[in-house]
């Protein structure tokens, strides 16, 4: 059986290793996304959050709300749009413009 002296002298040798192995590996970039790296539904869920999507709205209304932010082509917002919608992280409504229906989205 060995002593606790020996044991702990096996213990910090033990980390001093792993210590450098880690030192050896590549250092691993951070978690958090930075406002120009995020995505298009990331752009759409925060307008969700900030309550843009409390009363319905349209793909072309939500585009341009996201021109100064994330500049990209309506058909991409309307794809967003619906699969957000099929995930169920916005809810699809029907809204009314001048007698004609469109479709909505709503949270």
């Amino acid at each position: 059986m060995r002593s606790e002296d020996q044991i702990r002298a096996l213990i910090k040798d033990h980390e001093k290793r792993i210590r450098r192995l880690e030192s050896l590996l590549p250092q691993r970039k951070s978690v958090a996304i930075s406002k120009d790296k995020r995505k298009l539904t990331d752009h759409i869920i925060e307008l969700r959050t900030k309550g843009f999507f409390a009363q319905p709205k349209t793909a072309g209304e939500a585009h341009n709300k996201l021109k100064g932010m994330y500049h990209c082509e309506l058909n991409r917002v309307v794809m967003a749009l619906l699969r957000l919608a099929k995930r169920k992280q916005l809810r699809r409504a029907s809204k009314t413009i001048e007698k004609k229906k469109y479709k909505a989205y709503v949270w």
